[in-house]
């Protein structure tokens, strides 16, 4: 049988190579984080940061990093990816390395979550790195990163460092004009329920607000210019899930939190569900093929979700549940052949491909209208 190309193999130099630039880049971020957390790391999430443990992983990373760059070069791996994690190391050393000095500070008004992209990048990199390589895959031929990874790792540092803002204008969205309509009898209630019970209630609560704004997307044409943006990879992989317009994290965000906030769910369960969603929203973009069996009824798989991607004929405009396929089945919108994958991805007409071009994209349309008409 013929060897898979695109899977890197131990003893050639790519694997030690990539991890060195990765490593590096990540550790350079984190030496950052601690040097300037009043402004580059996100309040929820200090508060529970073990910060000597996190110095002790950034050191153990660092030499890591260092000792695989080097090997790569030995092996003969890619020059410029070693150079670029070997480089970024050094500058992590000269910011301070993982023992600078963390200043006190009063929390601003604004920060960047740069701590948040770290992390996220890390371990959802090296879980999904590895298991696109380890099982079968959508598309055999493809590697670890699809052909349009480096447009989606731009929008996954951007709307990771405008987490910030996300959470603001969400959580002010939701409780200041909702606020009228919170029933401290209902509350009460569900958090007497058990915490099963609370957890399949934030995702029903939560997913039936992603169907009907997902689906709004696709039928009110301004909005699909927008949503269009995360349809437009024609490849599938772990970081394509990351293509979205500023706008749409934004919105979205602020209408899940209206039910969540009107229902008053505990944090435990909060933090459950964000937990469910950070891995399932990565899973289900991913390069990934796998047979579920009868949960391909109960919850979202890579095969449902690859689905509503598909620039096929038969699956334009199915499949806008984010969590649970139920509210497809219930809007007649629900397309999952048993054994098939879609064949082609992205949108029917193409949008521009860079990042400064798919955000001027949904206001070019209207603009063209507007000066049409003006001048006929």
């Amino acid at each position: 049988m013929a060897q898979d190309s695109s899977r890197p193999r131990i003893g050639e130099g790519r694997i030690g190579s990539s991890l060195c630039a990765a490593i590096g880049v990540l550790s350079a971020a984190a030496v950052l984080c601690l040097r300037y957390p009043a402004f580059l790391t996100t309040p929820e999430l200090r508060v529970h940061y073990d910060v000597e443990l996190l110095r002790l992983t950034l050191a153990i990373a660092m030499v890591v990093g260092a000792w695989l760059g080097v090997l790569g070069i030995v092996l003969g791996g890619p020059r410029v990816s070693a150079a670029i994690g070997l480089s970024a190391l050094f500058l992590a050393t000269l910011l301070g390395g993982p023992y600078v000095p963390t200043p006190d500070f009063l929390q601003p008004h604004f920060y960047l979550g740069l701590d948040w992209l770290v992390l996220d990048l890390f371990f959802t990199g090296a879980a999904f790195v590895l298991l696109e390589w380890v099982f079968p895959r959508v598309r055999p031929e493809q590697g670890p990163l699809s052909p349009g990874w480096r447009l989606d790792l731009a929008y996954f540092g951007v709307n990771h460092l405008l987490i910030g803002v996300f959470l603001v204008v969400s959580t002010h969205f939701a409780h200041d004009y909702f606020a009228w309509a919170i029933s401290p009898w209902l509350q009460a209630h569900v958090v007497a329920l058990p915490a099963i019970v609370r957890f399949v209630l934030v995702i029903l609560a939560a997913d039936a607000v992603e169907y009907i704004s997902h689906r709004t997307y696709h039928e009110v044409p301004w909005l699909w210019r927008i949503h269009a943006v995360h349809h437009s990879p024609e490849h599938m992989d772990w970081l394509s899930g990351s293509r979205l317009h500023f706008f749409e994290p934004l919105a979205t965000r602020a209408l899940v939190l209206v039910p969540i906030v009107l229902l008053g769910f505990p944090q435990d369960t909060i933090f459950a569900y964000l937990i469910f969603i950070s891995v399932q929203s990565v899973l289900i973009h991913s390069n990934i093929k796998m047979d579920v069996g009868w949960l391909r009824y109960i919850i979202v798989t890579p095969q449902f979700h690859h689905w509503h991607h598909a620039s096929d004929a038969e699956a334009l405009d199915k499949n806008y549940a984010a969590h649970t396929p139920l509210f497809d089945m219930l809007g007649g919108t629900w397309h999952l052949p048993k054994d098939r994958w879609p064949v082609n991805y992205g949108t029917v007409k193409p949008i521009p491909g860079g990042m400064l071009g798919q955000f001027v994209h949904p206001f070019v349309g209207p603009v063209k209208e507007f000066l049409e008409h003006r001048n006929p």
